[in-house]
């Protein structure tokens, strides 16, 4: 009698987990737009060297805290300090961010916040004489996407003070696809 039940409850359960698994398959939801990497192009204003240009590249972090809307932010950017006559000054830095992105119904906006690590990089000639410096830092950071209707462009505006490294305040905007 053991035995005819054990048999009974493993053909029943043999027939029942493939029928359970089909049962919770579903298609695959194409990723929406904050959900793939997207780039884009930007222009910042430093309170210290001026003006600039650079680029972004903006990567979902979903796989790696479920249900959170966290952003992985990278960019690269270039300035152009104004120098005395007879100096040129260089200046660059590369950015690495996390952003949390805020939830905002029925809205264009999507406001976003954060914080991440900062290399700047400064370099300047005045006649025979060089001289540069590498330093780190911490960003912190605030912006906004904008939502624009029937477009694959997303414009950005973003404010960063940085801590260490450039310790200067930016003002970034530009537009990612």
């Amino acid at each position: 009698m053991r035995k005819l039940l054990g048999s009974a409850l493993l053909l029943a359960a043999v027939a029942l987990i493939p029928a359970e698994s089909v049962a919770q398959r579903r298609a695959a939801a194409s990723p929406g737009p904050a959900q793939r990497p997207s780039f884009g192009l930007e222009l910042n204003w430093s309170s210290d060297v001026d003006f600039g240009i650079g680029g972004r590249g903006v990567f979902p972090l979903h796989s790696l805290v479920r249900k959170t809307p966290l952003d992985g932010i990278v960019s690269c950017d270039d300035f152009f300090p104004s120098a005395p006559a007879g100096a040129s000054l260089h200046y660059w830095e590369i950015n690495g961010n996390v952003a949390y992105r805020f939830r905002v119904e029925r809205s264009s906006l999507g406001p976003y916040a954060g914080g991440g690590l900062n290399i700047a990089h400064a370099s300047g000639t005045a006649g025979t004489v060089s001289t540069s410096a590498t330093k780190a830092g911490l960003n912190l950071l605030g912006g906004t996407t904008f939502k624009v209707k029937g477009s694959h462009l997303t414009p950005f505006a973003e404010a960063r003070g940085e801590i260490g490294g450039g310790k200067t305040f930016i003002l970034t905007g530009g537009v990612r696809f």
